[in-house]
């Protein structure tokens, strides 16, 4: 894939082009499992050549390519159903909040980018979902050659505004899909938790995996306003003058008791839930997010 836009930089894809070894262990240690198909028979054809990483098992090797190119080769075929990955980004208006480094959704959309391109290159079907105040546009999972530039075209075209609809479209993604997926879901989860509860358990009830990332500001983590500031709403709220001071204590108590009850109920609905501050270089962040769900996937075995 050579495709390169302001979402995927040449070194970034560099970088990516490294770490697609490392993405496939994860992928293949998640708890969906090694993505064979429970289909037995002789009706599986083949579908296309995948180059060799270290996990896979030598007798799915191509002998007559290995001999012809030195290059190891695997087969894939149609019923081996490899990992289906819906990412699911949120474009409530909150998401437009931009600090020191850029608004959140910049963000985000970067890192959808990213995480399709890995997925991509391991020949895993990734497709992209719009969240608004219900889903918007959604690019199908597929793992063809064209994948990646319906994607970024459709990052390209979204923009951040208005309430948040991601409980809504979270249910939209459930019914949409058919077979068992895993679904990213990008978003600063400012909404109700109760709403966000549902969808979620939407989600798992299909069978779903779900990695819920959460994208902040370090502004909204921190607070660090001195000054008498003029607050504006980004989901409708009318604007307001706050002295800082008097609002710091009440805010991050707000913020801290609406996260630690996130991960409560991650935990409950077993979704993993990871946060990522946007003042983190984003490779940094994927390189994280790698790590600490390998650790979480390792510890349930």
């Amino acid at each position: 894939m050579s495709l390169v836009s302001r979402l995927l930089d040449p070194t970034l894809v560099e970088h990516l082009n490294h770490m697609q070894v490392s993405a496939r262990s994860v992928v293949q240690g998640s708890a969906i499992g090694q993505h064979r198909s429970p289909v037995k028979g002789a009706s599986v054809e083949f579908r296309q050549h995948r180059f060799y990483v270290p996990g896979d098992e030598p007798r799915r090797l191509d002998w007559r390519v290995l001999a012809r190119t030195d290059r190891p080769y695997v087969k894939e075929y149609d019923e081996e159903t490899n990992l289906r990955c819906v990412i699911a980004l949120d474009t409530s208006g909150s998401m437009a909040y931009e600090g020191q480094h850029g608004s959140k959704f910049d963000y985000a959309t970067r890192l959808a980018a990213a995480l399709s391109y890995l997925m991509l290159s391991q020949a895993e079907s990734v497709g992209i979902a719009i969240c608004g105040q219900s889903m918007g546009p959604f690019v199908v999972p597929h793992s063809s050659t064209h994948q990646l530039a319906r994607i970024i075209d459709a990052l390209e075209m979204a923009a951040p505004a208005g309430p948040s609809g991601i409980a809504r479209a979270i249910h939209d993604i459930a019914e949409q899909m058919e077979r068992r997926s895993l679904v990213i879901i990008l978003s600063d989860f400012f909404l109700s938790l109760e709403d966000l509860c549902k969808s979620l358990a939407h989600l798992r009830h299909e069978r779903h995996e779900v990695l819920a990332i959460q994208v902040v500001d370090r502004h909204e983590e921190d607070f660090p306003f001195q000054t008498w500031c003029r607050f504006r709403g980004l989901e409708g709220e009318s604007p307001r003058v706050i002295e800082p001071a008097m609002a710091r204590r009440v805010y991050l108590e707000s913020f801290r008791r609406h996260r630690r009850l996130l991960l409560e109920a991650a935990l409950g609905l077993r979704v993993e839930f990871q946060e990522i501050v946007t003042d983190r270089p984003l490779l940094d962040a994927i390189r994280l997010l790698l790590s600490r769900h390998n650790q979480r996937q390792s510890h349930q075995k």
